[in-house]
């Protein structure tokens, strides 16, 4: 029988971060293959360069979308089904035209959103344009938040009926759990993974830790050129924290597991499920996470991790003094996080929850 081709649009890495690592894994899932599906992919990417929320549209972000776009309407007439991969200015720009182009062509759009800020941006677009894109997300096959808190907001504000919306939540590499713990008391060893840009909590981070004599954090992951030179600054005065540079997809957990704690004290205001909180639990470490959108979603307060308030250095060292102070407790955060990782496998996500609707839609 003649395999199935759908074209997955979204970013690859560079840079390396949550959304084009997922996009690069989604692309190498030997469960496409075992469905009898084959993927053709188009790279969305930016290049190397973090970029900042609401960063304003650069005349080569125009002259990508449009080599983006061509290359689809070449790739399309060959494909029977879209993947449409986007964070949400992408979704309610280039984006759009990709469904409608697909609409017009018969050919089914699943669409997956970064983060959980998508709401926020629709309400925020000129009302002739907000009218156009619920149209077309109405027009899709599925659309996939990647939280519960945005997938409600969707259907609460009566933009698109609850059948159409389904969470695909963040999922871990078949690699991941190939690396856990060894169990042992916490030692104040932080790590923090992630882009490294002030909305993501890392000063922090440095507020808290920064001279302590009886924890350490490294960091790890690319840095945003607006914040490059006070991180860098501001770490290097700190003999207990330091910067490792970036980490190659798929070594997050191997690293994590030489840790006590992940932190991310982040206030990104599209974050969403972070992977890395993924990638610490399948290693069997917790995480000290802030209490924003929707983190306590995936991290329970004293269960498999601490909740504290946004820009709140006190408190993340109070939550170390925590971890320290109780070894039961902190024993039992490490269980819990590894046993919660897997309920959000590569099988369980993709073969799961994924794959399934897309075939649903190609039968």
């Amino acid at each position: 029988m003649k395999a199935k081709r759908v074209l997955l649009i979204g970013p690859f890495p560079p840079p390396i971060g949550g959304d084009t690592v997922l996009t690069l894994n989604v692309s190498r899932s030997r469960y496409w293959r075992e469905h009898g599906i084959a993927l053709e992919c188009i790279d969305t990417s930016p290049g190397d360069r973090v970029r900042v929320p609401d960063e304003r549209l650069t005349p080569g972000d125009l002259l990508r979308g449009v080599r983006v776009f061509l290359d689809f309407v070449v790739k399309l007439p060959r494909c029977d089904a879209v993947l449409l991969w986007a964070n949400n200015r992408f979704l309610v720009t280039a984006g759009l035209a990709v469904i409608g182009w697909s609409s017009l062509w018969g050919k089914p759009v699943f669409v997956k959103v970064f983060g959980a800020y998508l709401a926020r941006r629709i309400r925020r677009i000129p009302s002739p344009w907000r009218r156009l894109a619920l149209y077309l997300l109405g027009k899709t096959a599925c659309v996939f938040p990647e939280t519960r808190f945005l997938a409600r907001e969707l259907v609460d504000e009566g933009w698109l009926p609850a059948e159409l919306v389904l969470v695909l939540p963040n999922f871990l590499a078949g690699g991941s759990f190939g690396h856990v713990r060894a169990p042992k008391r916490f030692t104040g060893r932080c790590v923090f993974f992630g882009q490294i840009k002030r909305e993501k909590g890392v000063f922090d981070i440095i507020d808290a830790l920064g001279g302590e004599a009886h924890a350490i954090c490294d960091f790890y992951g690319p840095v945003l050129d607006r914040d490059r030179a006070a991180f860098l600054e501001a770490i290097s005065g700190h003999r207990n924290l330091s910067y490792g540079g970036s980490i190659e997809p798929g070594l997050v957990s191997s690293v994590a597991s030489g840790y006590d704690v992940l932190l991310l004290p982040t206030y990104h205001e599209s974050e969403g499920h972070p992977a890395v909180i993924l990638e610490a639990y399948a290693a069997g470490i917790p995480v000290i996470a802030t209490d924003w959108l929707s983190l306590p979603e995936i991290v329970e307060n004293g269960t498999r991790g601490i909740l504290v308030p946004v820009k709140s250095p006190q408190k993340i060292r109070e939550a170390l003094d925590r971890l320290a102070a109780d070894a039961l407790s902190y024993e039992s955060m490490c269980g819990n996080a590894r046993a919660f990782a897997e309920k959000y496998s590569e099988q369980a996500v993709l073969d799961g929850i994924l794959i399934p609707r897309v075939l649903r839609a190609l039968q």
